[in-house]
């Protein structure tokens, strides 16, 4: 009598080549950040889409100005910034999960949203 051992095995092979592939960042997994923003700082101007989808969303924030900036979103019961302040030619990166609404995104440097850097954001 003769045993189907490669259906099983091939199952096996299945399960740890995906287990595999996720924990050396591959495959799709629902904490997987969903999409990232580029975003330039500049005197006195976001440079950045203003309305982007909802769900796991990662800012790449560059500051390409003279002066120190600042990166913050607020709305929806969320308020992150990123820490510390970036200065003439530093790069940060700020992770949010974003539902659908509208958000305020600014430069937190004093003065600095009274001079227009400040934006409202959508998330769809």
């Amino acid at each position: 009598m003769k045993k189907a051992i490669f259906p099983a095995a091939g199952v096996v092979s299945l399960g740890l080549m995906l287990a595999c592939g996720n924990a050396l960042g591959q495959g799709e997994s629902p904490g997987a950040a969903k999409g990232s923003v580029d975003v330039q700082l500049t005197e006195y101007k976001i440079d950045m889409p203003t309305s982007i989808g909802a769900g796991a969303t990662t800012f790449n924030v560059t500051n390409s100005g003279s002066e120190t900036h600042g990166f913050e979103i607020e709305g929806n019961g969320i308020e992150q910034a990123i820490k510390p302040r970036l200065k003439k030619g530093e790069s940060g990166t700020l992770q949010v999960d974003l539902k659908p609404g509208t958000y305020k995104v600014y430069c937190p440097v004093f003065g600095h949203k009274w001079h227009g850097m400040s934006l409202d954001l959508t998330v769809k």
